[in-house]
């Protein structure tokens, strides 16, 4: 009997110890030791999938359906409160099981092509043109200068220290544009989330921003088509 009893408890611990090892979700700490478990017990391709999936089921459950404009509205507790939320949802899974659910995701190439394009979109509708108007001011010589001037205001919640438009200048009843140019202006001291600034800008007055044929009733429209950092990187730009 005590030999049946010691073979049943040696199988028993024989199973256990080479179950697959799962995520402890209950605390960051022992969250990151677990995966490091798993990945322990992975080959290198295995394991690169692993991290690659736990990355994108972590991001999935903690996005709740949100866009990243929401998201970066968010208080930081409760962004902390998404983090501990979407770790807890792994909790108890083996490496396996979480190659088995990401795999149910989207290709990822085709989840940035659905996300980023409508992202950035509504990121450059939140540098918001709160005016524009342009003017062909004579000077003592008699010579017409032409000024836009631009009342901006920044809701992306990120510094811009360059943006990049696209003008259009246009007459009622003229089927062709007087000017349809993209253009850009490096903004001194950048522009702080939530701020309004208006800039007077001067194009070349050679060129067809300084025709004097334009009429006083010419109406100009700008589109944000990009912006960039403090650093001189993109953020987002217009497809």
């Amino acid at each position: 009997m005590k030999r049946v009893l010691a073979l049943a408890i040696a199988l028993a611990m024989s199973g256990i110890a080479h179950a697959d090892p799962t995520i402890d979700g209950s605390n960051p700490r022992y969250f990151d030791r677990s995966l490091q478990e798993i990945r322990a017990s992975l080959d290198e391709a295995e394991a690169e999938r692993f991290n690659e999936a736990v990355e994108a089921l972590l991001m999935r459950r903690s996005q709740q359906g949100m866009t990243i404009v929401e998201i970066s509205e968010l208080s930081d507790d409760e962004l902390e409160a998404m983090a501990t939320e979407a770790r807890r949802s792994l909790h108890g899974l083996s490496g396996p099981e979480v190659l088995e659910l990401a795999g149910e995701l989207p290709e990822k190439s085709k989840e940035a092509d659905d996300l980023d394009i409508p992202i950035a979109q509504e990121m450059l509708d939140r540098f918001v043109i709160e005016s524009a108007e342009y003017q062909l001011i004579e000077d003592d010589s008699l010579n017409a200068d032409p000024v836009i001037t631009l009342r901006v205001t920044n809701n992306t919640g990120e510094p811009v220290a360059r943006a990049h438009f696209r003008g259009v200048l246009q007459s009622p009843g003229r089927s062709v544009p007087w000017v349809d140019e993209t253009f850009y202006y490096t903004i001194s001291g950048g522009i702080e989330p939530g701020e309004t600034l208006e800039w007077n800008l001067a194009p070349d007055s050679t060129g067809p921003w300084g025709n004097p044929s334009i009429g006083d009733d010419a109406s100009l429209s700008i589109e944000v088509l990009r912006l960039d950092d403090p650093s001189g990187s993109m953020l987002w730009e217009r497809p």
